[in-house]
């Protein structure tokens, strides 16, 4: 096992940073607590705030988009389930960003600096694109190591950045049709990053060939965007002004300027939840089971890095298998399987050049990593079904001596249950700075870890037997061969084609060729897409 698994609080943690919450919860919440038709928008905030870190937004982003084009489309006449369409749309407008940190690490060195840069700017500019680069990139090495950077990505950027764009659409209409959104909140979503004026991206829809709902997002984000900041509303608005007939619909933008107090002053609040879910037109939609937003959550972190793929998923299938074993009541049994769904939400929150770096992490480093338990115990707080289980989902990387965070409490509970689950899964997947363990191997570490008292032993014995008797999918989905599932894995893991076929001891030719099948059969166009359906298939 190595010190980096070790310090992660994989295994166990070596370092205390913060103290117990006061009033810790010790039992797992009752399966009432995860109520059936709740409101969607409630459902999606957690998205939302997720959403917003991982694109690089400022917090609460995503809220006031939602608030802003909700009021821009009341403004313009909208019909009521026009307005829904935009509310939810503006929530998860970003629902496909972290599919693509990996492409944008491997672009840029880090997907969060990139983000960073390109978001304020006008990117049917070149000399937007230019400057942007220039002010943002690589800002810790020397002049002429910058220059170098800025220019690679220059270079690189119209072959690269379409297809980043194109797998964002993809993999966030997918996400939105799992959710139970519109047609036509999904098209909005699939235009994400179109443009007025036919130079955005991946289609380069112009004008009228684009969703009416379209138009209204791109104006609403832009505002929402720069809203916190000080001044940052005149900023925005003199952008609009500049850029309206460009990247901005002109009739949207004088919508906004012809109406702007009535419909900024919502989102202009510190904290507009509580508008958000006042201007949603009635009848309000309603998700019949939070749990199927919870498996998105899921899919939405895992899918971040090549190495997480399905993490979510196997820890929740693992803690809720041996929590039945370990005779838990059927709400500790649901609740913990709920927990292990969100509690890697936080994953987002941090940089790829961070989880996929495959040396040692320093300590600024670190301390990032420990805050991703923070932040998911933050974003779930937005939603009540959510909140219920936010001390559980949080509890994995707790330790029985208190060695652990984010809290630096002993577990109990089923949050025993969890932290094993969380070990033996990762245990078992791939990660930068090593290969996945044999099953073997992982007891042993496991059984190590509980002896060593920072496991509980039942729950690391009743996670083993459930790990134990995982069988392989007796059917292959979609009608894949057995070698279109090798490629299929490693293609979602971030593999070239070339690595492929070296991997597989085939050609690079006949790579393309499964490629081209895979995407047939699962019906997708780009491999972030491709990860996600083979989460969604149990491949990963």
């Amino acid at each position: 096992m190595s010190e980096r698994d070790l310090r992660a609080g994989t295994d166990t943690e070596t370092t205390l940073r913060t103290r117990p919450r006061a009033g810790l919860r010790t039992s797992a919440q009752p399966r009432e607590a995860v109520r059936k038709g709740v409101r969607l928008a409630e459902l999606l905030c957690p998205l939302a705030a997720a959403a917003d870190a991982a694109a690089m937004l400022p917090p609460d982003t995503a809220q006031r988009t939602a608030l802003i084009a909700v009021g821009l489309g009341r403004v313009l006449n909208f019909p009521a389930d026009s307005q829904a369409d935009l509310l939810h749309a503006g929530l998860v407008r970003h629902l496909g960003c972290s599919a693509t940190s990996h492409e944008e690490t491997r672009l840029m060195g880090d997907d969060f600096e990139l983000r960073d840069a390109m978001n304020p700017v006008d990117r049917g500019s070149p000399l937007e694109l230019l400057k942007g680069a220039s002010r943002g990139f690589a800002k810790q090495l020397p002049p002429m190591r910058r220059a170098r950077v800025v220019a690679s990505f220059m270079a690189r950027a119209p072959i690269v950045m379409p297809r980043i764009f194109s797998a964002r659409c993809e993999v966030s209409a997918r996400l939105a049709r799992r959710l139970g959104l519109s047609d036509a909140a999904v098209r909005a979503l699939d235009e994400a990053y179109e443009r007025y004026d036919g130079k955005g991206m991946p289609r380069r829809r112009r004008g009228e060939a684009q969703s009416p709902l379209s138009g209204v997002l791109a104006v609403a984000e832009w505002v929402a965007m720069f809203l916190p900041l000080p001044g940052g509303e005149t900023l925005a608005l003199d952008a609009l002004a500049r850029r309206a007939g460009g990247q901005f619909d002109p009739a949207v933008v004088g919508a906004l300027v012809g109406a702007r107090e009535e419909i900024l002053a919502p989102a202009r609040r510190d904290a507009p939840l509580t508008a958000l879910l006042d201007a949603e037109p009635d009848p309000h939609r309603a998700m019949g089971d939070p749990r199927e937003v919870a498996q998105v959550l899921a899919d939405f972190a895992d899918i971040k890095s090549t190495f997480t793929l399905g993490h979510s998923r196997r820890v929740a299938t693992l803690a809720r298998d041996a929590a039945r074993a370990q005779g838990l009541a059927a709400a500790a049994v649901d609740a913990v399987e709920l927990a292990g769904w969100l509690h890697d939400l936080g994953r987002v929150s941090v940089s790829n050049a961070i989880w996929d770096k495959p040396g040692p992490l320093d300590a600024g480093e670190w301390d990032k990593v420990r805050a991703h338990a923070h932040f998911t115990d933050r974003v779930l707080a937005a939603a009540a079904p959510f909140a219920a289980v936010g001390w559980l989902a949080t509890a994995d990387h707790e330790r029985m001596d208190g060695r652990g965070y984010p809290r630096g409490a002993a577990p109990s509970g089923a949050a025993r249950i969890l932290a094993a689950a969380d070990l033996v899964a990762a245990l078992s997947e791939p990660r930068p700075h090593r290969p996945a363990h044999a099953a073997d191997r992982v007891a042993a570490i496991a059984v190590e870890e509980a002896a060593s008292g920072r496991l509980d032993r039942a729950a690391v014995n009743a996670v083993l037997e459930a790990a134990g008797g995982t069988t392989l999918r007796a059917e292959l989905p979609r009608g894949l061969t057995e070698r279109e599932v090798d490629v299929l894995r490693l293609l979602a893991r971030g593999h070239v084609d070339k690595e492929i076929a070296t991997s597989l001891g085939i050609s690079h030719r006949t790579v393309h060729h499964h490629n081209q099948s895979i995407f047939a059969k699962l019906e997708v166009k780009t491999r972030g897409a491709a990860a996600l359906a083979a989460m969604e298939c149990g491949v990963i």
